[in-house]
């Protein structure tokens, strides 16, 4: 007796399509069991798998504590410097007692006198030209100033004469040392009290009348 065919038509029409899909993924799952089974490949992956597992617990270690800073050094103290005294000041008292007494009892010499100069004897200034006019300066008409330079000894006395400033007139200047040599006096020039010598200067005026 034949078996009736059925006709797959109309339930593939009917078959959605993840049905589809479904399908086609249990039909590769199947292919790749087949063919793990065929080769040995399930068998090595159950023998890689590790058999045990292991699990280490690792205790933290605490924090170690800081440690305390050493303790400072201790002051140096520096010893005080060894104690020098000082040397012992003399003053000497050699002088006497009487030293002032006898200073203040010293009576100061008295000043010495003051330097005086030789000054003219009176009544003997500008006789010259009366009494020793020269008479060819008088023909001539000469007239004029002679400046002599006197020499004075410590007596008194004339020891010189020169002529220091001319008349211009020979016969005026002539004139004039033999009248101061001849007739002039000096009360002598003094220092410390004594007569000295000394130089001074004069001048004589020749001028007719």
């Amino acid at each position: 007796m034949e078996q009736p065919q059925h006709d797959l038509r109309p339930f593939q029409a009917q078959s959605t399509p993840r049905r589809a899909m479904a399908f086609g993924a249990a039909v590769i799952l199947q292919v790749g069991i087949i063919y793990a089974l065929a080769t040995g490949l399930a068998q090595q992956l159950v023998e890689k798998l590790p058999q045990d597992i292991t699990t280490d617990i690792v205790k933290e270690k605490p924090p170690e504590q800081p440690k305390a800073p050493p303790p400072p050094p201790p002051d140096m103290v520096k010893p005080p410097p060894p104690f020098i005294p000082p040397p012992d000041i003399v003053i000497a008292n050699d002088a006497p007692t009487n030293a002032i007494t006898a200073v203040t009892n010293q009576v100061a010499p008295p000043p010495k006198p003051a330097a005086i100069a030789a000054t003219l004897a009176a009544g003997r200034g500008n006789d010259c030209a009366s009494s020793y006019y020269p008479p060819l300066a008088i023909r001539l008409n000469h007239e004029g100033a002679t400046t002599v330079a006197i020499q004075i000894g410590a007596d008194g006395q004339v020891k010189g004469v020169n002529v220091s400033n001319s008349s211009g007139f020979p016969e005026l200047d002539e004139a004039a040392q033999k009248c101061v040599q001849a007739r002039w006096h000096f009360s002598p020039a003094t220092q410390n009290g004594a007569p000295v010598e000394s130089t001074k200067q004069y001048r004589i005026v020749w001028k007719l009348r």
